[in-house]
């Protein structure tokens, strides 16, 4: 009779344990095992809360300001920030309501002869320039004649009187080099939800831009083509 008390207390003893193991509250994970590097972590910045309400209330204004504009342009973008303007637009798959084009900045100009129509015209041309006292010249793969090539266009413009005085003849002053200077993107027929998302990605980049311009021409957007269907 003994035994059969103590077997029966000792299963009761292992449900009561079970029983407690199983309505237990699970225990909080561990994710001090999943760091790396603890000690090299730092917090980089913290925004007063002055400061970002300030912010917060710009981007409203501006959001306000821009909502219900056929076409919205981000300008500004450096060259060394393009490809990731580019990445954070396509993440928005916009289609063909994004557009970009380069404002290219012109760094150097020249005084040169316009191309003769072939090789031969473009060195008798040449010949008679530098009996007339011009040797620093080259021939261009077009058949222009480069007589010098310059920083600023003024300084450009004193070297073509003093080539005038030599007499060459049909001298001309123009644009040598070009280089990118910004990306402008342009987005159409935007809503408040997307104006909202580009005012925020333009913290991004300091020097940039958006404001609500007119459509180019065959670019007016849905709404444009709406008011039109209208009248």
């Amino acid at each position: 009779m003994s035994r059969l008390l103590f077997f029966l207390l000792l299963v009761a003893n292992l449900a009561f344990g079970a029983h407690l193991w199983l309505t237990a509250p699970p225990a909080e994970p561990d994710f001090s095992r999943r760091e790396r590097n603890r000690e090299s972590a730092k917090i980089v910045a913290v925004i007063p809360p002055v400061i970002a309400a300030r912010r917060a209330e710009e981007t409203r204004q501006q959001v306000q300001a821009i909502a219900g504009a056929a076409c919205v342009e981000f300008a500004g973008v450096a060259p060394a920030d393009v490809a990731q303007a580019r990445g954070a637009f396509a993440a928005m798959q916009l289609g063909d309501r994004f557009t970009e084009r380069k404002v290219e900045e012109i760094t150097r100009h020249w005084v040169y002869i316009p191309p003769a129509k072939d090789r031969r015209a473009a060195e008798q041309a040449a010949s008679v320039l530098r009996r007339q006292g011009m040797s620093d010249l080259s021939l261009r793969p077009d058949h222009a004649i480069s007589l010098g090539v310059f920083s600023t266009e003024e300084a450009a413009r004193r070297f073509l009187v003093l080539v005038e005085a030599k007499g060459a003849r049909g001298a001309q002053v123009g644009p040598f080099a070009k280089e990118v200077k910004e990306s402008v993107f342009l987005v159409r027929d935007p809503d408040t939800l997307l104006v909202a998302r580009l005012a925020l990605l333009q913290r991004e980049y300091p020097n940039s831009t958006l404001r609500a311009v007119a459509c180019p021409p065959g670019e007016g957007g849905a709404e444009a083509a709406k008011q039109a269907a209208q009248k």
